[in-house]
């Protein structure tokens, strides 16, 4: 039986920059819009950003000097229209994070999307892969903590224990920034030990 995890993160990565309204380091976050420039069919766009603090905006570079004719049209669209689930995607996209040389802050809140598919049960165990819908900070502990139920502490104690594996209690509190996910397996006792799971409908999503 295998099991698929799809994580996502919710809303905004936060930004810590020094803010010079408040004199001090603060986090910032997408203000909701983005701003263009056009020039002869030469784009600029840059994503703004907003203080938590105070109302003190900055820029994030997106696309420069990007000829007209090289952005695809849906985006440019969403651009124009200031999506909100366009202006989530670029505060998580690792290429303009490095570009602009920024700090993170803080990791985002997640959810998780789980599906089963069919398969023989191989020592009592579960194959649990655990996907990232795009790059950010998340933790497989969080995940497992969401996921089974369970405390932090027997989370560990289970992979002391043998009855997770495939990752180390080192591994398992990382909260570097992940590209790529995890492929893990569970023993069925601590799958289940504390979640509540309708057999009836394992083919469908969850959470």
């Amino acid at each position: 039986m295998q099991v698929t995890w799809t994580v996502s993160p919710v809303g905004y990565q936060r930004i810590a920059r020094r803010c010079p309204a408040c004199n001090t380091k603060r986090d910032f976050l997408p203000a909701g819009a983005f701003r263009m420039n056009s020039q002869k069919k030469i784009l600029d766009v840059w994503s703004i950003y907003k203080c938590t603090h105070c109302e003190y905006t900055w820029n994030i570079s997106l696309f420069s000097r990007l000829p007209v004719s090289r952005i695809n049209r849906d985006l440019y669209s969403r651009i124009m229209a200031n999506d909100e689930a366009t202006l989530e995607y670029f505060s998580h996209d690792d290429q303009i994070l490095k570009r602009n040389n920024v700090e993170l802050s803080g990791v985002p809140e997640f959810q998780v999307r789980e599906q089963w598919s069919a398969g023989h049960l191989c020592n009592k165990r579960l194959k649990i892969t655990v996907r990232l819908r795009c790059s950010f900070q998340v933790s497989l502990l969080s995940i497992l903590r969401k996921q089974l139920s369970l405390s932090a502490s027997e989370i560990k104690r289970r992979v002391v224990a043998g009855e997770i594996v495939g990752v180390t209690l080192k591994e398992l509190k990382s909260t570097t920034r992940r590209t790529s996910g995890f492929e893990i397996g569970i023993s069925v006792g601590a799958f289940y030990s504390a979640r509540k799971i309708d057999l009836r409908n394992t083919g469908n999503p969850k959470n």
